[in-house]
């Protein structure tokens, strides 16, 4: 997954604008030779979902770390593709925080201001090292 989410770090297109303290926005677009394409369909290279994906959870990942630790992502829910996404397009990718835990993301992906696709990510503390062993003593 690391490939991956170099080549999703790659393909920004300049800085990411903080709309809010809550919403981010920042472009992106994929060359055809990005990983994601291998194989996802031969003749007519789409994005693949998980790549959609983790365009949000690399957004999400530019909000400060909530006060209780680092997080990794738990649910993905309410996922909607609606349009496939091509190579060499510029993607605008808007990803708010939602709650009061900041535990949760919308993410929405338009291209020439027509949504591509809309979801909602959750994320969970993560553990930073292993859980002691309670017979240690």
């Amino acid at each position: 997954m690391n490939t991956i989410r170099d080549g999703i770090l790659a393909a920004r297109l300049g800085a990411a604008t903080w709309e809010t303290d809550q919403a981010i926005r920042q472009n992106f677009s994929f060359p055809p030779d990005f990983v994601g394409f291998d194989g996802h369909f031969p003749g007519e290279p789409i994005l693949p979902a998980v790549v959609q994906i983790g365009i949000g959870v690399v957004l999400a990942q530019s909000f400060p770390a909530r006060e209780t630790g680092p997080c990794r992502l738990k649910t993905v829910t309410r996922a909607k593709f609606l349009r496939k996404l091509k190579p060499g397009e510029t993607i605008t990718a808007q990803c708010s925080r939602r709650g009061p835990d900041g535990g949760a993301f919308d993410v929405a992906l338009t291209v020439d201001q027509q949504q591509a696709a809309a979801y909602t990510l959750t994320f969970s503390l993560a553990y930073t090292s292993e859980p002691s062993d309670p017979t240690d003593g």
